[in-house]
């Protein structure tokens, strides 16, 4: 069972999120051969294929992690592809799953996942008008707003008018957008990295309600993966991710900037300099997240900085650096 909880952001307050990894058959570029070059998650589908009524069955059985206990909640339901593929949930699988939902009082956010070839109107609005009272939002992977390293390091297979358009259509349809960015791609050094997120984040913002920032870390049998063991590739720095969140949140300060640290302090995951620290900021990252108060991040120990401030001062490249 993939579910489980956490302190969060919820509708612009701070409470617990319950994710649920829903057990479909994935994401369908990955069954063309044509994944995201950072992703795994297809491969974590089930070998087996659910029936429909099974995933709603699961869904109801998550929810109990949270009966009882007081909220606000958010529902975050992922699908290692698409909520809106109909080759994954079928329109009447949706439906149930949101008037569950709808019943849950204490459940103040909703949020669901899809490519932005996938987003159409009357599957959005048929899911918000049965959450009418709830903060609900279509996180869409725009990754970076530049088309050239959607393509290059992503393998993206979307351009950013691609998400305009899904975004467009969400709000027309009564929903909230959340973006999701990727801090570094392959192929950029730490500085490209961080400019390519804030422009990123400038260009996008018109169309976006909330911005995730999802921090590369290393999944298993990727080209991310191989680059990495090559000494060609290092997830972004602690610090890298920290300038982007101060400097979102201080150029726009009502919108919501989430970020969860996947595999903070550890090699595979955004580090500094593999110290018990890193951790500790990993904590600090999750603690803004949750509450939007630049306090957690603004005063942290300055270990390691100064030797980030110079590799990206310099661009420096990945296989140019000696120590990782």
């Amino acid at each position: 069972m993939t579910y489980w909880t956490s302190e969060d952001n919820v509708a612009g307050k701070t409470g617990t999120a319950l994710f649920i990894i829903l057990p479909t058959i994935g994401c369908y570029r990955f069954r063309i051969n044509e994944a995201c070059y950072m992703c795994a998650y297809p491969t974590a589908a089930p070998k087996v294929k659910w029936s429909q009524e099974a995933i709603v069955d699961y869904v109801r059985e998550a929810l109990k992690k949270i009966e009882g206990k007081k909220g606000p909640f958010a529902v975050r339901m992922f699908t290692s592809g698409s909520f809106l593929d109909n080759g994954e949930l079928k329109p009447e699988t949706r439906r149930k799953i949101f008037e569950i939902l709808a019943e849950l009082d204490e459940v103040k956010e909703i949020v669901i996942e899809s490519r932005s070839e996938l987003v159409r109107h009357d599957a959005v609005k048929e899911l918000a008008e049965i959450v009418p009272d709830k903060h609900f939002e279509v996180a869409i992977g725009l990754e970076t707003a530049n088309d050239d390293i959607a393509d290059v390091s992503i393998n993206k297979g979307n351009t950013f008018a691609d998400f305009v358009k899904a975004a467009e259509i969400t709000h027309k349809a009564g929903a909230k957008v959340k973006t999701y960015l990727l801090l570094k791609p392959i192929f950029l050094s730490e500085r490209d990295g961080i400019e390519d997120a804030k422009a990123s984040i400038i260009k996008a913002e018109p169309y976006t309600d909330t911005f995730s920032i999802n921090i590369t870390d290393i999944q298993k049998g990727t080209l991310y993966e191989r680059l990495w063991e090559k000494k060609e590739y290092r997830p972004p720095w602690l610090w890298s991710a920290v300038d982007v969140l101060i400097w979102a949140k201080k150029k726009f300060p009502h919108k919501r900037i989430l970020s969860d640290p996947v595999g903070a302090g550890s090699k595979r995951g955004p580090h500094n300099c593999l110290t018990d620290y890193d951790r500790a900021i990993g904590r600090a990252i999750k603690k803004f997240s949750a509450t939007q108060e630049l306090s957690h991040i603004e005063n942290l120990n300055p270990e390691c900085r100064e030797k980030w401030g110079y590799i990206v001062e310099n661009g420096l490249l990945d296989w140019q650096l000696v120590t990782w």
